[in-house]
C-alpha cells in the first residue's frame, strides 16, 4: 500500500519503449523496473508471479525429499512425514504470520520509529521479494532444525518428541520477537484501530455468510461432492487480504502498490469492485482445482492460496493499525 508509478495511455507504444531500452541498456532497464522501482510494475509482477510459482514447486519437491530422508533415518514407526494436514499447516501458521510481520516491520524500521537492534530490519532484503526468500529459507532451516531435533534429542518427552510441536513452539517464540516494536506504537497511536475492527468484523461475517451460503449450493447442487473446509479458508483469508486493501485505500489515505489492482483502483469502477473481482478469480481458481488426479497437489496448492491470503493481509493490518 504505497504508491505505485501511474500506468502511461498509450501503453503499447511505452511497452516497445521499454523493449528497447530492455535490448539497448539492460542495465538501465532493470535499474528502472526491478532496483529502484518504488513500487510493483508489469515487468517486477511477471517476474515475482513467476518466481513465486516456481517457489511453490520446489518447496513441495523439498517436502518429498525429507520425507524419503526422515524414513529411512529413523523408520515408519518412529519418525512422522510431512503431510498436508490440518496438523502440518497449524503449525506453519506461526511462520505464515512471521513472514507478514518481517514486511511490516521493514516499513516501521525505515520510518525510524523502532528500538535497537529493530533497525536492522530497514534493510531492503525483506521488501518483496527478498522477504519471501528470506521466510522460506528459515522455515525449511527451521522445519528440518525441529525435526533433527525432536527425533535426536526430545524422544522421550510426551508432546515435543513430536516435531510439528517443537516446530510451531520455536515459531511462536520468533513471532512474539518481532511483535514487540509494535506495541509502543499502538499504545502511542490508536486512531486507527477502528479500520481494524472494521475490517475484522466485515472478515467473520463474510466467513460465517461464505460457510453457510457454500454448504447450502454444495447440498444443493453437488452433494456428491462438498465443499470442503481447506477451500472456504482460501476464500476468507483471501478476502480478508481483500478487505485491509480495500479498507485502507478507501478510508485511511493508502495507495494499492501491485500493479493490476492499481489499474483497477484508478479505473471509475473504484477500489468496491476489488472485492466482487477477487471473489471472483478466487472462486474460479478454487473450481479448476477439483480438476486435479493429483489429491496431494491439490491440497498444497489450496493450502499454498490459503497462506498467500493470510499473509499479505496480515502484513497490511499490521500497518494500519499501526499508521505505518
Amino acid at each position: 500500500m504505497t504508491t505505485v508509478q501511474n500506468p502511461s495511455n498509450n501503453f503499447f507504444e511505452t511497452l516497445m519503449d521499454d523493449l528497447g531500452l530492455l535490448f539497448s541498456d539492460p542495465i538501465a532497464f532493470f535499474d528502472t523496473y526491478f532496483f529502484s522501482a518504488p513500487g510493483y510494475n508489469l515487468y517486477n509482477t511477471i517476474i515475482y508471479c513467476s518466481l513465486g510459482i516456481l517457489a511453490i514447486f520446489l518447496v513441495g519437491k523439498i517436502i518429498v525429499r525429507l520425507n524419503k530422508w526422515g524414513l529411512q533415518r529413523w523408520g515408519e514407526d518412529t519418525f512422522a512425514p510431512i503431510r498436508m494436514d490440518n496438523e502440518f499447516f497449524v503449525a506453519i501458521l506461526p511462520y505464515i504470520f512471521i513472514g507478514s510481520t518481517l514486511r511490516a516491520l521493514q516499513d516501521v524500521a525505515v520510518s525510524g520509529d523502532v528500538i535497537p537492534p529493530y533497525e536492522l530490519f530497514a534493510d531492503r532484503v525483506f521488501v518483496t521479494p527478498g522477504v519471501y526468500i528470506v521466510t522460506i529459507l528459515l522455515t525449511i532451516v527451521l522445519g528440518i532444525s525441529s525435526i533433527i531435533l525432536s527425533q535426536e534429542y526430545l524422544q522421550g518427552h510426551k508432546y515435543i518428541s513430536n516435531w510439528r510441536y517443537t516446530f510451531s513452539l520455536i515459531g511462536i517464540i520468533l513471532e512474539i520477537f518481532l511483535l514487540l516494536p509494535f506495541v509502543p506504537l499502538l499504545i502511542s497511536d490508536q486512531t486507527n484501530l477502528v479500520g481494524g475492527l472494521t475490517i475484522l468484523v466485515l472478515t467473520a461475517l463474510f466467513a460465517v455468510v461464505f460457510h453457510l451460503a457454500a454448504d447450502w449450493w454444495s447440498q444443493k447442487f453437488f452433494s456428491d461432492v462438498p465443499i470442503r473446509r481447506e477451500e472456504k479458508l482460501a476464500m476468507i483469508t483471501q478476502m480478508f487480504d481483500a478487505v485491509n486493501t480495500v479498507i485502507a485505500i478507501e478510508y485511511f489515505s493508502y495507495e494499492e502498490k501491485h500493479y493490476l489492482p492499481a489499474l483497477l483502483f484508478q479505473s471509475p469502477v473504484g477500489s468496491w469492485s476489488f472485492l466482487f473481482l477477487k471473489f471472483g478469480i478466487v472462486l474460479l481458481f478454487l473450481w479448476s482445482l477439483r480438476g486435479f488426479e493429483n489429491r496431494n497437489l491439490e491440497r498444497w496448492l489450496l493450502w499454498v492460496v490459503f497462506l498467500l491470503g493470510l499473509a499479505t493481509g496480515t502484513r497490511d493490518f499490521l500497518r494500519l493499525i499501526t499508521n505505518t
